[in-house]
């Protein structure tokens, strides 16, 4: 994005909480979605509430967008509504003390020398993958005296597309397999004529 669209000023947080309800405009969602296939039908729109708490911003609400997707089966057009819920945690970014600014321009001057490789001992921290909660994976900054919406809002529309778009009218590959007529059964051959006596001896006997 060139230039934020969606931006909110802290000092109009500060009365209390602010519905903002905008336009999504098409040249918008066209850029956000360049990266993917899928192209915007038009405007969306966006209706979500800030609310400031402490330094922390909470961000509630809802995206609405249409795009079409191609099929992953037979590659023509989907039409698709988009409608991602959006949530957010956003909590100020800490700037660094300019003591711990030099200690870290230290430290990447001193590893720009190779040294010998050790082996290194995985943590049991490490090793552990932690479980996140919604609002731990929801939560993220923002900078100076605005908060900017549009990277986020980009991602929200983002993770709403489906990975493998496919036409509703196609039959899944378990009713195709169950509609799938099953093989007639192999006809019997013909009796040979000379074998016939024999066939009769046989039933005399079993007879």
């Amino acid at each position: 994005m060139t230039s934020p669209t969606f931006v909110v000023k802290l000092a109009d947080l500060e009365r209390g909480a602010r519905e903002l309800t905008a336009t999504i405009p098409e040249a918008w969602l066209k850029q956000a979605l360049a990266d993917t296939d899928a192209v915007p039908l038009g405007d969306g729109s966006l209706e979500v509430e800030l609310l400031k708490n402490g330094g922390d911003v909470i961000v509630r609400g809802k995206a609405c967008a249409k795009v079409s997707v191609p099929c992953v089966v037979t590659l023509e057009p989907l039409s698709l509504e988009l409608a991602p819920e959006v949530f957010l945690l956003l909590k100020p970014a800490q700037e660094e003390p300019r003591h711990k600014q030099k200690a870290g321009a230290a430290k990447a001057k001193h590893a720009a020398v190779p040294t010998p490789e050790r082996p290194k001992k995985k943590r049991r921290r490490e090793q552990e993958e932690p479980e996140l909660s919604s609002e731990e994976v929801a939560e993220d900054v923002y900078q100076g005296e605005e908060v900017v919406l549009d990277p986020f809002l980009r991602e929200f529309i983002v993770l709403e597309i489906p990975p493998y778009p496919r036409r509703s009218d196609l039959p899944s590959d378990e009713e195709r397999l169950s509609s799938r007529p099953l093989a007639d059964p192999p006809e019997e051959k013909p009796i040979d004529p000379r074998l016939m006596p024999l066939l009769g001896l046989r039933d005399r006997l079993r007879g």
